[in-house]
């Protein structure tokens, strides 16, 4: 088990990014402090122990490898795009990760059946895919786990708080951070490009978890 937050950060830094970004799926790396930040908050809370997990829109994996980690004992990582399940697959079993499954599935599609004790997500922002579509991932997260990890554009914090509070549940701000992307597609002119954004805990009230 990892016993430091820097300890989990460095593990994930060495997860490979995407090989064939994709511009209308809005594919960047997730920066590794943000999922450790994430993962071990989860952790310290006790979240993990003994608890099944979805990383919904996980490209390479790395929200799914740190809550392996940390000791979840069952993660479903999906992912709409073949290429991106290739490079987590590959992550996973060179960890020999035997408790994560890795599945290609449109998250709008999944049909999953129970629930889930946490789920963990870097949605797309809506900039370059569907709009709202990152509103609709976490509203289909909150369907499966009483408590999501989401990180969003920061300009949109307040209309995620207004919807989180339309879908019943509490937000908490767990961290802002200014996410550096290199040039990946043929719009980028700058070297680095900085978006800032927020992560954040949602909980929802909707009864007790099942993890059979």
């Amino acid at each position: 088990m990892i016993r430091r937050l820097r300890d989990l950060e460095l593990i994930i830094q060495n997860i490979p990014g995407y090989k064939r970004p994709r511009l209308e799926l809005e594919q960047y790396v997730t920066d590794a402090n943000l999922v450790a930040v994430a993962v071990w908050d989860a952790y310290m809370r006790k979240d993990l122990v003994d608890a099944k997990v979805l990383d919904l829109g996980c490209g390479s994996g790395r929200f799914s490898v740190a809550a392996s980690i940390m000791g979840a004992r069952y993660v479903i990582c999906i992912d709409v795009d073949p290429n991106a399940t290739l490079v987590a697959k590959s992550v996973v079993e060179n960890l020999n990760l035997q408790n994560v499954d890795v599945v290609v599935m449109d998250v709008r599609k999944m049909g999953l059946r129970g629930r889930y004790n946490v789920v963990f997500q870097n949605p797309p922002f809506g900039i370059w895919s569907e709009r709202g579509l990152d509103m609709e991932f976490l509203r289909i997260a909150t369907t499966y786990s009483d408590i999501v990890y989401t990180i969003h554009k920061l300009s949109t914090l307040n209309y995620v708080e207004r919807r989180v509070r339309d879908f019943g549940c509490s937000i908490n701000i767990i961290d802002k951070a200014a996410l550096t992307i290199p040039p990946m597609y043929r719009h980028h002119r700058k070297r680095k490009h900085k978006v800032k954004v927020f992560l954040a805990r949602i909980e929802c009230k909707t009864g007790n978890i099942t993890t059979q």
